[in-house]
C-alpha cells in the first residue's frame, strides 16, 4: 500500500516539476528577449508575472483532470491505507527475491 501511494505521489510531483520547469523556460526567454528589446524592468516584472499566470491557467485547464484523477487515486488509497492498516499483498504473490516478476516459477 505504502508503495502505491508513493508512486502517485511521485507522479504528482513529477507533473508539477514539468508545468515549473515550463513556466521557467518561458520566464528565462522572455526575460531575456524583453532586456535585449530595452524595456524597462518594471514593465518586465508585470509582463512575466502576467504570462506566468497565464501558463498555470493554461496547465490546471490541460493537467486539471489528470491532477483530479491522482489526487481522487491518492485519497482512496490513504483511506484504504487507514482502515486496513497491515494491508499488503500476501507473500505467495510477491515475486522471489532476484526474480522477474513476470516469470513463472517451475
Amino acid at each position: 500500500m505504502t508503495h502505491a501511494i508513493h508512486f502517485v505521489l511521485s507522479i504528482i510531483l513529477t507533473l508539477a516539476e514539468l508545468v515549473l520547469e515550463a513556466i521557467g523556460i518561458a520566464d528565462a526567454f522572455l526575460a531575456a528577449l524583453m532586456t535585449s528589446a530595452g524595456l524597462p524592468p518594471n514593465l518586465q516584472i508585470a509582463v512575466l508575472i502576467a504570462v506566468a499566470l497565464l501558463l498555470v491557467v493554461f496547465a490546471i485547464r490541460a493537467l486539471g483532470r489528470v491532477f483530479a484523477v491522482l489526487l481522487i487515486i491518492l485519497l482512496v488509497l490513504l483511506i484504504a491505507d487507514r482502515m486496513f492498516p497491515g494491508m499488503a499483498l500476501p507473500h505467495s504473490m510477491l515475486p522471489a527475491h532476484g526474480q522477474q516478476s513476470g516469470s513463472v516459477q517451475i
